[in-house]
């Protein structure tokens, strides 16, 4: 991605843009994963090595002892039936992609630093990356919703875990109208970066149950990691219940050399 230095203070609006960026500044990547949902803390979950790679569109992830492969995007009828919750329950995810009616690559409207503008429309339909459990981690990886329906402030220029990173306080809102229109719209409304009473309204209905009691999160601090612009925490900041996850990098657009089998004496 071309463009001239990113800015040493960044603004609500930097942000989101970087939320927009992340299929144009990377190819490759190597990282780990941890997740802890409905806890209302850091992430601290069980550790998932992955290795990404755009360009051939493949993923391969060890987790537990075992080696899992993915490839191509994430929608349509060989996705349809994963589950998402673990719980036997399937998640449909967004429509199918219309069917494209020219074979030329779409391209994003560039701002003059080289952040997304604007990108084509539709454009992970066909091109998102290969999904590892739920649609929460394609999110992560593309983190695109967080750059809309969401009140963006206290954006910072931070560095987490080595890595340069912009940081926000992020407060996904509860749309206007029977289509809650300008609200949070998440990827996938059961799997959402931010789970709220926005993410659950716009899935569930205003009528959904667990909406009562007050134990939903309602505010975030998100960091982006600035070289690749993909979410590397996520941690709520009130509620005892919300969505806590980190990824540490390892390498970004470096060669990549992902397990063939697990190995039987190198734990993650």
């Amino acid at each position: 991605m071309t463009g001239t230095s990113l800015p040493d203070t960044p603004t609500a609006e930097d942000f989101r843009a970087l939320a927009r960026s992340s299929p144009w500044r990377f190819s490759t990547l190597h990282f780990t994963h941890r997740q802890q949902v409905n806890r209302g803390s850091t992430a601290s979950g069980e550790p998932a090595e992955a290795w990404l790679d755009r360009r051939l569109g493949r993923l391969v992830v060890r987790s537990a002892g075992e080696v899992e492969v993915a490839e191509g995007p994430p929608y349509g009828e060989a996705v349809s039936a994963v589950a998402c919750h673990g719980d036997g329950v399937a998640c449909a995810g967004p429509p199918s992609s219309p069917t494209p009616t020219s074979t030329r690559e779409p391209e994003p409207v560039l701002r003059p630093d080289g952040l997304v503008a604007r990108r084509p429309e539709d454009w992970h339909y066909d091109h998102g990356d290969p999904l590892w459990q739920d649609y929460r981690w394609t999110a992560m990886l593309d983190p695109a919703e967080l750059s809309r329906g969401v009140d963006v402030s206290d954006v910072l220029a931070t560095t987490l875990r080595g890595r340069p990173t912009w940081s926000a306080t992020c407060r996904p809102l509860i749309g206007d109208g029977e289509e809650w229109e300008n609200g949070y719209t998440p990827r996938c409304g059961c799997c959402p970066l931010l789970e709220s009473r926005a993410s659950r309204i716009l899935e569930y209905g205003p009528d959904d149950p667990t909406l009562t009691g007050g134990d939903l999160a309602t505010v975030y601090r998100v960091h982006l990691d600035l070289r690749t612009g993909i979410v590397v925490d996520i941690t709520p900041l009130d509620g005892v219940e919300g969505t806590a996850l980190s990824n540490e990098l390892h390498a970004v657009d470096a060669p990549l050399d992902p397990p063939l089998e697990p190995p039987l004496d190198r734990p993650l």
